[in-house]
């Protein structure tokens, strides 16, 4: 019913501003159910989705990401947007969310993954500790989750980021806690302060344990401060350790994570990982003639769907995003499967497309060749 609704009432919006029925196209996978105008907007922002999802799952519970239904993310233009700023997270009716997005030409990367962040984590908030929990979500973990998506597909960005905090330091652990802490709804929209990213980056960085960190971020998506849990985790064991400060801390933290040299491009397992899931079309195709699963050898039988040129696209288009953080172990897979992206796009010959389909099988087995030597090696 939620859906039948929202999607007669973007329908009527439409109708009665332009005159004419346009098209309402949606794109469903796990975690959202994307509607728009556009199915090139729809599909890229889909794809978007399920990365922004996979980075969430590094602090999140994969059975609490289990959600009774996906997060309805409709993206409006502006002739349609009756909300202030970028976005809008609603909360519904059995814990569902709505996530409304301005859709505009000068909608950048960097805020659409802020909408995606806290969407997600209002949805896993609201799932598994309630409304009350959702309603006060943090500011940090958005914050910091918003940052690793955008880093993830933009590492050159993370370089200069950690350029200007080297020039210009962040403040005291205590401000910063205090701002952070308070109900993300007050913070929303602003993308200008990275500091619940280098928290969250000081608190991996630092001896705590896997689920001690996992457990502070959850604490805070749960609408919870984090600041006595902080101070308790960071305390060193053993009768003789001296205590130590959460201000000493951060600082030393901060300090030993802004003097390292950084490697801009992702691990074997992290590309190798990447372009399976890319290259794996998991979700059926709405095609006109009606839903089918396809794989990268049935693609060019349908390549003139619109719903194929679009998915096509939306992966062509993410994986020339992430294609300068790309592990040079993995660099001759990726380049070829963006060839075999672009035979789709420019309806190439049947010929050309297994020969492009052939390269790049065979440059995925030599990489996952030269993966096994290197660590034999090493």
């Amino acid at each position: 019913m939620r859906k039948l609704v929202s999607l007669l009432a973007l329908w009527l919006l439409a109708v009665s501003t332009l005159g004419a029925a346009p098209q309402l196209r949606t794109v469903r996978n796990q975690y959202f159910e994307v509607l728009g105008l556009d199915l090139r907007s729809v599909s890229y922002v889909s794809e978007l989705s399920v990365f922004s999802a996979e980075i969430a799952q590094r602090y999140l519970k994969a059975e609490g990401m289990d959600f009774p239904q996906p997060i309805l993310l409709s993206l409006r233009p502006e002739i349609h947007v009756d909300f202030e700023g970028d976005y809008r997270v609603g909360l519904g009716e059995r814990n569902s969310v709505q996530l409304d997005v301005r859709w505009e030409d000068d909608m950048t990367l960097q805020r659409t993954c802020r909408a995606l962040a806290e969407a997600l984590l209002r949805q896993y908030s609201l799932f598994n500790y309630g409304r009350l929990a959702a309603t006060n979500l943090r500011a940090w973990p958005v914050e910091a989750l918003a940052d690793e998506i955008y880093y993830g597909l933009r590492s050159a960005e993370f370089v200069e980021a950690l350029e200007r905090r080297r020039k210009s330091p962040l403040g005291s652990l205590q401000a910063i806690v205090a701002r952070l802490q308070s109900e993300h709804a007050k913070a929303a929209g602003s993308v200008d302060s990275d500091a619940g990213y280098w928290l969250l980056t000081a608190l991996k960085s630092s001896h705590l344990k896997r689920d001690t960190v996992v457990s502070l971020f959850q604490q805070a998506t749960a609408g919870r401060d984090i600041e006595q849990a902080l101070r308790t985790a960071i305390q060193p064991s053993g009768p003789t350790a001296e205590p130590v400060s959460a201000e000493d801390w951060f600082h030393a933290r901060m300090a030993d994570l802004l003097e390292q040299e950084y490697d801009v491009i992702d691990s074997m397992d992290t590309s190798r990982e990447w372009l399976t899931t890319l290259a794996n079309l998991q979700e059926p195709f709405a095609l006109e003639s009606g839903e089918k699963k396809l794989n990268l050898r049935s693609l060019w039988l349908h390549r003139a769907d619109p719903a194929v040129q679009e998915r096509v696209r939306a992966r062509y288009e993410i994986l020339l995003l992430r294609m300068a953080r790309i592990n040079p172990a993995y660099y001759n897979p990726a380049r070829s499967l963006g060839v075999l992206f672009e035979s789709i796009l420019q309806e190439t010959p049947s010929h050309l497309y297994l020969h492009h389909l052939t390269i790049y099988l065979s440059d995925w087995e030599d990489a996952k060749e030269m993966q096994a030597e290197i660590i034999k090696h090493l």
